[in-house]
C-alpha cells in the first residue's frame, strides 16, 4: 500500500526534527549542561554521544511505529502533534539560545 504524500512529508519532517534535536542537545550540553535528569543520568553513565544516539533511536522507532499504525487519520494527527511539539519545544528554543 502506498502512503499519501502528506504522510510521507510528516514522517520526513518528524525524522528531520529528531536529527536537529540530537545535534542541538549535544551542542547545548557542551555550552550549558543538561537540564533533563534522564539524559544527564545517561550522560554520566555512558557518555553524551551514546546516550543521545540511544534516545534518538527510541524516538525514531516510535515515529516509525506510529507511522505504520492502521488508522491514517489518527496517524496524521499524531505525527502532526509530535512535529509541532518538537518545533515548539526544541527547534525554536535551541535556535534562539544557540544562535
Amino acid at each position: 500500500m502506498q502512503r499519501p504524500v502528506a504522510m510521507v512529508v510528516l514522517i520526513s519532517l518528524n525524522l528531520t526534527v529528531q536529527l536537529f534535536d540530537g545535534i542541538a542537545t549535544y551542542i547545548g550540553w557542551q555550552r550549558f549542561g543538561e537540564a533533563n535528569p534522564l539524559l544527564q543520568a545517561g550522560f554520566d553513565l555512558w557518555g553524551a554521544v551514546p546516550t543521545l544516539i540511544g534516545a534518538k533511536v527510541v524516538a525514531v522507532t516510535l515515529i516509525l511505529v506510529l507511522a505504520r499504525a492502521g488508522r491514517p487519520a489518527l496517524v496524521g494527527v499524531g505525527l502532526s502533534f509530535t512535529f509541532v511539539a518538537y518545533v515548539s519545544l526544541s527547534l525554536i528554543p535551541w535556535t534562539l539560545r544557540l544562535w
